[in-house]
């Protein structure tokens, strides 16, 4: 895996392209433009808002800086993975020309998701200083969280990338697996309401693990968890692992079956 990682170095620079036109091609032709990128989370926050506060009456304080910690990283984790299924197969095309490392394809997508994701902290921030949340020395933590989140997403896109060149029902898989996985994961509610018998189920869902330990260090203003961080890092471990060895596997017959 470590050579193939010094292989796309070699073609960061077309990593970069593709990177910028994942960019460029999720807001052309739109008058906003990445001022959407701001929007679509005020916007989901005012709906959850409404409709688990105000509506299903949640007491928890600070809510809407308590979504958004949790609503962000799982919009970034949805859309890379959702889209990354599928990348492969939209890019059958270049794949057959000429010859690049083939993961660039999804991690072009999960690189561009992310600016976005980073994008969308300012949104986050703002909510932050309105509701008075005091920002403390945990903080500075956050990039080595992030830094394993990312490598999360990307293990797993490699993943489910490459299977579904070969199994494209994995790719409705993926939608159906989401609707469920979502309320599977502390978003909308807190880690503790959780029935106790639950927590341990609970915790190896790892987007519960990224959630909990994001709000630990940005809102909570504690430092994260040892053990949810080696949890995180152990789950980045085996997808990348995982991930990297069946992307190899099925790369061989990629220009075949796709």
């Amino acid at each position: 895996m470590i050579n193939r990682i010094k292989e796309i170095m070699k073609y960061k620079e077309l990593l970069f392209n593709l990177t910028r036109k994942e960019l460029k091609l999720k807001y052309k032709n739109s008058v906003l433009g990445f001022f959407w990128s701001f929007l679509n989370p005020v916007v989901m926050l005012l709906v959850y808002t409404f409709a688990f506060k105000y509506v299903l009456r949640i007491q928890t304080e600070n809510f809407a800086v308590f979504l958004l910690a949790g609503l962000l990283p799982w919009t970034f984790f949805q859309m890379s993975v959702q889209g990354s299924t599928f990348s492969l197969i939209s890019n059958s095309a270049l794949i057959k020309k000429v010859y690049f490392p083939r993961e660039i394809i999804p991690l072009s997508l999960v690189f561009s998701n992310f600016v976005n994701f980073l994008m969308t902290f300012v949104v986050l921030f703002i909510s932050m200083f309105i509701f008075k949340v005091k920002i403390s020395i945990a903080l500075i933590t956050l990039p080595l969280v992030l830094l394993i989140f990312l490598m999360i997403t990307i293990g797993l896109c490699l993943l489910l990338s490459s299977i579904n060149v070969v199994y494209r029902d994995v790719s409705h898989f993926v939608e159906v697996l989401f609707m469920a996985w979502f309320y599977l994961t502390p978003i909308v509610y807190s880690f503790d309401l959780v029935p106790d018998k639950l927590k341990i189920i609970t915790m190896l869902n790892p987007m519960t693990l990224v959630v909990e330990t994001l709000r630990d260090c940005m809102i909570r203003g504690e430092m994260p968890r040892i053990s949810y961080l080696l949890g995180m890092t152990a789950f980045a471990i085996i997808f990348m692992l995982v991930g990297h060895k069946v992307f190899s596997n099925i790369e061989k017959i990629f220009a075949e079956i796709i």
